[in-house]
């Protein structure tokens, strides 16, 4: 290769390096003359061609296959191109040296302890099954299953053992003399001996195959003989807490896909789970009534999140109990260690008015809105006024889009198409005050036609998070408290329209709440389109 091609790549590698933080690496300035070679610092010149060379110490050199060094052609005749060239390489190697020493995080590596227990244990079964049914003669191991085995171990011990000839040819003869012995089986007679002698190998060569590969994904010396142990010892090994990151996150996905639960709940979820998982794995305890209540004990945290941690818990107990194996043949799941706990009451008999959550008053929605017109946040202000003329809720608001203005009845109207419950879904007449406005809403709306201009939704897919948040900074600014919130605005309108001698039921179908009998929650189609116009009309203009 000419000097200087393909640089550019190798300077994009190094940026690659710098970004994460790798470039640990100095230029080295001397060189040594060694026999036909000049050497420079992790460099190595072979007839004209520059290499990059590691010498690899000796508690890691079982990751790189027990090689003493690691060499890498560097396709330049160039010794300052090597020395950009060489970092990379290095870079990977010394990050590879770390993990071989450190090995990877106790959470990754408690995962693999029990992936091995579980794959152990069900080679047990299977083995177990075989010899049952070999032992009554319903099923015979065959030859051809056996030769299956020696076939694919062949490459697997060359692989193993390519820097270990004795071992190497140990490993083949012990298969090949099965190989032999299973050619002369004679069908008609049952050779347990033979059956049990390979299906010993087959598992005890597995747990060779095991902690090769765990050398090569990083895991240090202990992790790795620990893993061999696991293997050939499953019953020996009990997982330190039952929520490992498989187990959550197939609980996650049934909550939400099967449940129907909004991601935002179950996030929540497993959350309080992952502080469980903490606790238990610090105190080195299993899962049981009584840890669990020292756990809630250990809390700093209200009464009420202590409910929903037992929640959180006493859910993910109902899944795995149902759908679990593993966690119904550990755990008596006829008993839930999440439920029974005493809490203590910390509730107050009646808040105080002046604790709660306040409605605005009305005048002071005006102020709100010339303020977030001033403050030059005008998806806000419009978001205000629309609630403060309907009694929606932020996100209703936000999701309002120009197929959303409607006639009921000739009554010009928003529809509101989903909701918290069914009662949610409605049609609001549209105040002469606000039509102004929702006209020009309606001629400005976004390319995907919503009328309040947001980012998008945030991970929850909620499309109001960034004006919720730009209301909290406002109303902050204007010297209101925790008790008044964009919700607030809700409670003033339902406040204005009790006050105005609208009927509870005209109220109940404007803002979407049920009424909480069967009469008018399930037979009434709700209060006529000029029920509620009348009523809205009521509303001061803002």
């Amino acid at each position: 290769m000419a000097e200087g091609q393909g640089l550019s790549d190798y300077q994009r590698k190094l940026l690659n390096v710098l970004t994460y933080g790798h470039f640990m690496l100095f230029w080295n300035k001397s060189l040594v003359q060694n026999g036909k070679n000049k050497m420079a610092k992790n460099l190595i010149l072979k007839g004209s061609t520059w290499h990059v060379r590691l010498v690899l110490p000796a508690d890691v050199r079982h990751v790189f296959g027990n090689r003493s060094q690691l060499t890498k052609s560097l396709k330049t005749g160039s010794k300052g191109e090597a020395n950009v060239r060489k970092l990379p390489f290095l870079s990977e190697w010394k990050t590879k040296i770390e993990k071989a020493r450190n090995g990877v995080s106790a959470t990754e590596f408690e995962e693999e302890l029990n992936k091995q227990k579980q794959a152990s244990e069900t080679i047990d079964g299977i083995f177990e099954s075989m010899m049952l049914d070999h032992i009554k003669g319903e099923k015979l191991f065959t030859k051809e299953m056996a030769l299956h085995f020696i076939k694919l171990f062949d490459k697997d011990i060359s692989d193993i053992f390519k820097n270990d000839p004795e071992k190497n040819k140990e490993w083949k003869k012990r298969f090949y003399e099965f190989g032999d012995r299973f050619y002369r089986f004679d069908k008609e007679k049952q050779d347990i001996e033979l059956v049990v002698d390979f299906l010993k190998a087959v598992k005890e060569f597995s747990a060779i195959k095991t902690k090769y590969i765990s050398k090569k994904y990083g895991y240090n010396k202990n992790q790795y003989k620990e893993i061999g142990y696991v293997f050939k010892n499953p019953r020996d090994y009990s997982l330190k807490s039952p929520f490992t990151n498989k187990r959550l996150d197939l609980f996650a996905k049934h909550q939400v896909e099967i449940k129907g639960l909004a991601q935002k709940t179950v996030d929540s979820f497993i959350s309080k789970l992952k502080v469980l998982k903490k606790y238990l794995e610090v105190n080195d305890i299993d899962l049981s009534f009584d840890s669990y209540h020292q756990f809630l004990d250990s809390l700093d945290v209200s009464t009420k999140t202590k409910k929903n941690h037992i929640h959180a818990g006493s859910s993910f107990h109902k899944w795995a109990s149902k759908y679990d194996k593993d966690y119904k043949n550990r755990y008596d799941t006829r008993d839930n260690p999440f439920l029974g706990h005493e809490l203590p009451n910390d509730k107050k008999k009646g808040k105080k008015k002046e604790e709660k959550r306040l409605a605005f008053k009305a005048e002071e929605l005006k102020k709100l809105y010339d303020f977030a017109i001033l403050k030059r946040k005008h998806q806000v202000a419009y978001a205000i006024k629309i609630a403060g003329l309907t009694g929606c809720r932020i996100e209703e608001v936000c999701r309002l889009t120009k197929n959303h203005i409607v006639s009921e009845n000739g009554v010009l109207s928003l529809y509101i198409d989903e909701g918290k419950t069914d009662a949610s879904i409605r049609k609001i007449p549209i105040h002469p005050n606000l039509k102004p406005l929702v006209d020009q809403l309606v001629k400005n709306a976004d390319s995907d036609n919503y009328l309040i201009h947001t980012p998008g939704g945030n991970k929850y897919g909620r499309r109001s998070d960034s004006v919720s948040k730009a209301f909290g900074r406002i109303k902050k600014e204007m010297g209101y408290d925790a008790r008044h919130v964009y919700h607030s605005i809700r409670k003033t309108v339902i406040t204005s329209l009790q006050h105005n001698d609208v009927k509870p039921l005209v109220i109940a179908s404007i803002v979407g709440h049920e009424t909480g009998t069967v009469t008018f929650d399930i037979y009434s189609d709700g209060a006529s389109a000029k029920q509620k116009l009348d009523a809205i009309n009521t509303l001061p203009a803002i």
